[in-house]
């Protein structure tokens, strides 16, 4: 059988090589003295009209075979033990963290690998694999179309760990390597009816119980009399079918700072406040191991020193309807009061946030403006319009708030509360700065006297605060963007020259280390591993950051399960790209082609001598 029978139209080369030899030229006639200086064997026939008897050697014999084994070549021989038509498998792998469950009998990814290798010892001769992990970015692990000894490679040193995401992005590119043929998709989820019906379905999850540190924050307050202090804010969660006792323990260095004792009923949650010693360092926190280990343990980095400095230009009668200030003098206490490590600004050109009328400064100011109200009013009720996306309205409700403002007024801006097609509070944004302005009168309002008011206020600093030059955070989950503004590291350098490098996880050694560029703002959301990370400028160390596994869904190892529903299409098959017939007919060709060469010139050699 030929895989490609057009091939054989090739052997046409051989009518084509008989007739050069046929066909030669006649030499032109000249008279001569003698002809015993010329011996038969002299007689050098050249291509050409004139038809001469067919003269058999060596050198004719090398070129039809040569020409015959070029045709077989390119026709794709296949033999009955050369010609199985290989396989192509694609396999869609569940990059989740809950892969990496595991008990006393073996974890799932163990599982995983051992059925995937099965798959792939049964595959025929000439099969190709391709490995698709599915996660918030899909990647390759193997392939496209990899030898199938490449591909157990690649299945070595796959380690799931991602965090909640869609498969659908991982599907896609699997899809477009299998087209419309068979897919496999393996996780640790039985959900046939997620799935299109082409994709054979292969759960080997297991339930198990589970316990995990879905949350982490670490702060750094001062009380009323100045003293700072830091705590840790945790919460922890059973996803389990039984009550446990056990303990955590906080460690710097490792050193036990603290530990405190939990016990969590099925399904409970319980939230934990632990006071640290100030300047403790990097501190980790950790529980008993269960099925799940990623979740057990996260690492918290010192918590910012970022002061933000507040100001405020509003009458005193204004500062009194909103409940800023009662007396002359009284300055922005209540204020700071909601706002962590602030403090009142010198001037207005060290002010980092002002309540006041925008204007051009030469500092750092962004601007919370109370617009100019016209002579009509109206009081709302609502329902209001919110956009629940903005980090400013984090938190905030308006339940029972009485929003009093005027309704022909339009503030510039994109709106972030309106009413109708009123806007109440816009947002504009000024190069590297923001206006926000409100489209309220502060003596009909009750909003200043709703828990919403306290919270919008915090929010407008903490926004400011994430824009001030540094690392926006330096305590972040799996999942989320670390995003670093420069600062003084990068006085009188050109922007071309501002490159970052992140080391980490230092856990491993040698620790991976990347480049990063920066223009105006560093933005990556690259991590993939729980640990503590180095973010350095050139030799100098700006911050550490603590990145914890935080995933209450994945956590959740109850709804994991076993099954397996075969698929309505065949799996993609491909040929061989060259047989063993085929090479062996290439070669032999090269090897008359050579051969053919050496006649021609020992001939032409002879001829000459």
């Amino acid at each position: 059988m030929f895989a490609n029978p057009l091939g054989l139209l090739a052997l046409l080369a051989v009518p084509a090589v008989l007739a050069l030899h046929l066909y030669r030229r006649r030499f032109e006639p000249r008279e001569v003295a003698g002809l015993f200086l010329w011996a038969a064997q002299d007689h050098a026939p050249v291509a050409g009209r004139q038809r001469e008897p067919l003269r058999t050697n060596a050198s004719l014999w090398f070129e039809l075979l040569c020409a015959a084994l070029l045709a077989l070549a390119f026709s794709g021989p296949r033999s009955s033990c050369a010609a199985s038509r290989g396989e192509h498998l694609v396999v869609v792998l569940d990059g989740s963290a809950s892969m990496q469950a595991a008990d006393a009998r073996g974890s799932t990814r163990e599982r995983a690998l051992e059925r995937l290798r099965e798959r792939l010892d049964a595959l025929p001769r000439g099969s190709r694999v391709t490995l698709v992990e599915s996660g918030r970015r899909p990647r390759l692990l193997a392939g496209p179309a990899a030898l199938v000894a490449q591909a157990r490679e690649a299945l070595e040193t796959w380690r799931p760990q991602a965090v909640t995401h869609d498969v659908s992005g991982a599907l896609a590119l699997a899809l477009q390597f299998a087209s419309s043929a068979r897919l496999l998709v393996i996780t640790d989820h039985f959900a046939p009816e997620k799935w299109p019906e082409n994709v054979e379905l292969l759960a080997v999850g297991e339930p198990r119980d589970n316990w995990a540190i879905t949350h982490a924050a670490r702060t750094l307050e001062r009380d009323e009399a100045g003293v700072e202090r830091e705590r840790l804010f945790l919460t922890l969660a059973s996803f389990a079918a039984k009550a446990r006792e056990f303990e955590l323990v906080v460690s710097s260095s490792g050193r036990e700072l603290a530990r405190s004792a939990v016990k969590l009923g099925p399904g409970e949650r319980s939230h934990l406040a632990l006071a640290v010693p100030v300047g403790a360092g990097a501190l980790e926190v950790r529980a008993p191991s269960d099925a799940l280990g990623v979740d057990d343990a996260v690492f918290l980095a010192p918590p910012l020193d970022r002061p933000l400095a507040l100001w405020c230009e509003w009458p005193l009668e204004t500062q009194r309807a909103l409940g800023l200030a009662q007396a002359e003098g009284e300055g922005l206490a209540r204020w700071r009061a909601l706002v962590p490590r602030s403090s009142e600004a010198t001037d207005l050109e060290r002010a980092h946030l002002v309540l006041g009328s925008p204007r051009a400064t030469s500092g750092p100011a962004w601007f919370v403006e109370l617009a100019e109200l016209g002579s009509e009013r109206r009081d709302w009720l609502g329902p209001f319009l919110v956009d629940r996306t903005h980090p400013l309205l984090e938190g905030v409700t308006l339940d029972g708030a009485v929003w009093s403002g005027d309704p022909q007024l339009r503030l510039a801006g994109a709106p972030l509360i309106s009413i109708g097609d009123v806007p109440l509070l816009s947002e504009e944004r000024a190069g590297g700065r923001r206006i926000w302005r409100l489209n309220l009168d502060p003596q009909r309002s009750s909003l200043q006297r709703t828990p919403d008011w306290p919270i919008l206020l915090a929010n407008f600093a903490e926004l400011r605060r994430t824009a001030l030059p540094g690392p926006e955070r330096t305590n972040l989950a799996l999942g989320q963007r670390f995003v670093h503004r420069p600062g003084d590291e990068v006085a009188g350098l050109e922007a071309d020259a501002w490159l970052y490098t992140l080391r980490g996880p230092l856990q491993t050694q040698p620790s991976p280390e990347r480049e990063l560029r920066a223009r105006s703002v560093l933005e990556f959301d690259g991590f993939e591993t729980p640990g503590w990370y180095e973010f350095a400028f050139g030799q100098r160390v700006l911050t550490r950051l603590g990145v914890s596994f935080l995933d209450a869904a994945e956590s959740d190892l109850r709804a994991a399960g076993a099954g397996r529903r075969e698929s309505s299409a065949e799996l993609a098959r491909i040929d061989e790209e060259l047989s063993w017939l085929e090479l062996a007919a290439l070669a032999g060709a090269l090897a008359c082609a050579c051969l053919d060469w050496w006649v021609l010139s020992r001939a032409s050699a002879a001829r000459r001598s």
